[in-house]
Protein backbone atom coordinates (compact mmCIF):
# COMPACT_ATOMS: atom_id res chain seq x y z
CA UNK A 1 0.00 0.00 0.00
CA UNK A 2 0.55 3.41 -0.63
CA UNK A 3 0.33 6.03 2.04
CA UNK A 4 1.13 9.75 1.72
CA UNK A 5 4.20 9.63 4.14
CA UNK A 6 5.86 7.77 0.95
CA UNK A 7 4.85 10.02 -1.94
CA UNK A 8 6.39 13.41 0.75
CA UNK A 9 9.71 11.15 1.20
CA UNK A 10 9.95 10.73 -2.92
CA UNK A 11 9.20 14.36 -3.08
CA UNK A 12 11.88 15.37 -0.59
CA UNK A 13 14.49 12.82 -2.02
CA UNK A 14 14.41 13.47 -5.79
CA UNK A 15 11.57 16.14 -6.96
CA UNK A 16 13.15 18.75 -4.87
CA UNK A 17 17.08 18.31 -5.89
CA UNK A 18 16.30 17.70 -9.61
CA UNK A 19 14.14 20.82 -9.74
CA UNK A 20 17.10 23.11 -7.94
CA UNK A 21 19.52 21.39 -10.75
CA UNK A 22 17.39 22.77 -13.51
CA UNK A 23 16.93 25.80 -11.79
CA UNK A 24 20.93 26.34 -11.34
CA UNK A 25 21.51 25.33 -14.79
CA UNK A 26 19.60 28.59 -15.97
CA UNK A 27 21.34 30.44 -14.00
CA UNK A 28 24.63 29.34 -15.11
CA UNK A 29 26.92 31.84 -16.83
CA UNK A 30 27.30 30.71 -20.57
CA UNK A 31 30.93 30.68 -21.75
CA UNK A 32 31.50 31.63 -25.37
CA UNK A 33 34.77 32.53 -27.53
CA UNK A 34 35.10 35.59 -29.74
CA UNK A 35 38.43 37.40 -31.16
CA UNK A 36 40.02 40.71 -29.70
CA UNK A 37 42.29 42.98 -31.92
CA UNK A 38 46.18 42.93 -30.34
CA UNK A 39 46.78 46.61 -30.47
CA UNK A 40 50.38 45.78 -29.02
CA UNK A 41 52.88 43.06 -28.23
CA UNK A 42 55.95 44.18 -25.73
CA UNK A 43 58.19 40.97 -24.98
CA UNK A 44 59.42 40.65 -21.71
CA UNK A 45 62.80 40.30 -20.81
CA UNK A 46 64.22 38.69 -17.69
CA UNK A 47 68.44 38.61 -16.81
CA UNK A 48 69.18 35.60 -15.69
CA UNK A 49 72.34 34.12 -13.85
CA UNK A 50 73.66 30.95 -16.02
CA UNK A 51 76.60 29.06 -15.01
CA UNK A 52 78.31 26.25 -16.52
CA UNK A 53 79.30 22.93 -14.57
CA UNK A 54 83.16 22.24 -13.35
CA UNK A 55 85.27 21.28 -16.02
CA UNK A 56 88.49 18.82 -15.21
CA UNK A 57 91.59 19.45 -17.35
CA UNK A 58 94.18 17.20 -17.42
CA UNK A 59 97.83 18.75 -18.65
CA UNK A 60 101.63 16.65 -18.91
CA UNK A 61 104.59 18.30 -17.05
CA UNK A 62 107.74 17.85 -16.22
CA UNK A 63 108.54 15.65 -13.14
CA UNK A 64 111.08 18.10 -10.85
CA UNK A 65 114.45 17.35 -12.23
CA UNK A 66 116.17 14.37 -10.50
CA UNK A 67 119.86 13.61 -10.34
CA UNK A 68 119.33 9.64 -9.86
CA UNK A 69 119.05 8.84 -13.46
CA UNK A 70 122.02 10.76 -14.13
CA UNK A 71 124.38 9.15 -11.31
CA UNK A 72 122.73 5.59 -11.66
CA UNK A 73 123.74 6.04 -15.58
CA UNK A 74 127.23 6.99 -14.85
CA UNK A 75 128.11 3.94 -12.39
CA UNK A 76 126.47 1.45 -15.21
CA UNK A 77 128.11 2.94 -17.64
CA UNK A 78 131.38 2.96 -15.86
CA UNK A 79 131.21 -0.35 -14.80
CA UNK A 80 130.55 -1.25 -18.21
CA UNK A 81 133.61 0.29 -19.71
CA UNK A 82 135.81 -0.70 -17.01
CA UNK A 83 134.48 -4.49 -18.47
CA UNK A 84 134.99 -3.64 -21.96
CA UNK A 85 138.67 -2.75 -21.46
CA UNK A 86 141.19 -5.32 -21.79
CA UNK A 87 144.76 -3.34 -20.08
CA UNK A 88 144.59 -1.05 -17.39
CA UNK A 89 145.08 2.11 -19.10
CA UNK A 90 142.02 0.74 -21.64
CA UNK A 91 139.94 -0.23 -18.64
CA UNK A 92 140.22 3.61 -17.30
CA UNK A 93 139.82 5.19 -20.37
CA UNK A 94 136.70 2.83 -20.87
CA UNK A 95 135.46 3.44 -17.43
CA UNK A 96 135.48 7.69 -17.77
CA UNK A 97 133.89 7.31 -21.50
CA UNK A 98 131.58 4.57 -20.13
CA UNK A 99 130.52 6.74 -17.28
CA UNK A 100 130.48 10.04 -19.09
CA UNK A 101 128.49 8.22 -21.60
CA UNK A 102 126.18 6.76 -19.19
CA UNK A 103 125.49 9.59 -17.10
CA UNK A 104 124.30 11.39 -20.42
CA UNK A 105 121.85 8.64 -21.15
CA UNK A 106 120.55 9.18 -17.69
CA UNK A 107 120.57 12.74 -17.64
CA UNK A 108 117.89 12.28 -21.17
CA UNK A 109 116.18 9.46 -19.31
CA UNK A 110 115.26 11.75 -16.47
CA UNK A 111 114.98 14.70 -17.92
CA UNK A 112 112.12 13.49 -20.24
CA UNK A 113 110.06 12.31 -17.69
CA UNK A 114 106.48 13.79 -17.86
CA UNK A 115 103.63 13.13 -15.80
CA UNK A 116 99.72 14.20 -16.64
CA UNK A 117 98.56 16.31 -13.90
CA UNK A 118 94.64 16.83 -13.38
CA UNK A 119 92.61 19.40 -11.59
CA UNK A 120 89.01 20.61 -11.60
CA UNK A 121 88.65 24.14 -12.65
CA UNK A 122 85.19 26.07 -11.49
CA UNK A 123 82.48 26.83 -13.89
CA UNK A 124 82.11 30.05 -15.22
CA UNK A 125 79.03 32.55 -14.36
CA UNK A 126 77.31 34.86 -17.01
CA UNK A 127 74.08 36.79 -17.13
CA UNK A 128 72.19 36.81 -20.24
CA UNK A 129 68.51 37.99 -21.20
CA UNK A 130 65.72 35.39 -21.32
CA UNK A 131 62.54 36.29 -23.25
CA UNK A 132 59.95 34.90 -20.49
CA UNK A 133 56.41 35.96 -22.18
CA UNK A 134 54.72 39.23 -23.98
CA UNK A 135 52.78 42.16 -22.82
CA UNK A 136 50.00 41.80 -24.84
CA UNK A 137 47.15 45.11 -25.16
CA UNK A 138 44.31 44.41 -27.21
CA UNK A 139 40.61 45.92 -27.55
CA UNK A 140 37.52 44.52 -27.82
CA UNK A 141 34.57 46.15 -28.55
CA UNK A 142 35.96 49.23 -27.98
CA UNK A 143 37.32 48.49 -24.57
CA UNK A 144 41.39 48.27 -24.00
CA UNK A 145 42.57 45.52 -22.12
CA UNK A 146 45.63 44.41 -20.99
CA UNK A 147 47.44 40.49 -20.18
CA UNK A 148 50.46 38.72 -20.11
CA UNK A 149 51.41 35.72 -22.75
CA UNK A 150 53.81 33.08 -22.71
CA UNK A 151 53.37 33.15 -26.64
CA UNK A 152 53.30 35.73 -29.16
CA UNK A 153 49.46 36.09 -29.85
CA UNK A 154 49.62 37.65 -33.73
CA UNK A 155 47.36 40.29 -35.19
CA UNK A 156 44.11 38.71 -32.84
CA UNK A 157 43.81 37.18 -29.35
CA UNK A 158 41.31 34.39 -28.72
CA UNK A 159 39.28 35.82 -25.77
CA UNK A 160 36.11 33.89 -23.57
CA UNK A 161 33.07 35.72 -23.33
CA UNK A 162 30.83 34.70 -20.13
CA UNK A 163 27.95 35.73 -19.79
CA UNK A 164 25.47 35.37 -16.31
CA UNK A 165 22.44 37.39 -15.25
CA UNK A 166 23.19 40.59 -13.17
CA UNK A 167 21.16 39.40 -9.98
CA UNK A 168 23.64 36.06 -9.48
Amino acid sequence: MHNENDEDAIMKTWIIPLSMLVLSANVQAAERYAYAKVKQVTPIYETVLVSSAPERVCYPTRQRHDATPTVVGAIIGGAVGHALGHSSSNKKVGMVAGAALGGAIGHDVGRNGYREVCEMRPGTQRRIRELTGYDVTYKYKGELYHTVTQRHPGKRLKVKINVRPAFY
